[in-house]
C-alpha cells in the first residue's frame, strides 16, 4: 500500500473525479494507461495510484 507523509523532497498529488458509476470504467482506463504507459517516461515520476469509487 502507498503511504503519504511529510517532509521529504515528494510532493502527493490527489486528483478527485466524479462520475456517474456507469462512467466510472471508463473515466478509469485512460488513467491507468497514462500511469503506466506515458508518466513513466517523464522525468521525477515515482508513481500513481488509481483507486475506484464506491
Amino acid at each position: 500500500m502507498t503511504g503519504i507523509s511529510t517532509g521529504g523532497d515528494l510532493i502527493t498529488y490527489i486528483n478527485v473525479f466524479t462520475v456517474a458509476p456507469e462512467n466510472q470504467q471508463r473515466l478509469i482506463e485512460p488513467l491507468q494507461y497514462m500511469a503506466r504507459e506515458v508518466m513513466p517516461k517523464q522525468p521525477g515520476y515515482v508513481q500513481a495510484n488509481i483507486q475506484p469509487g464506491s
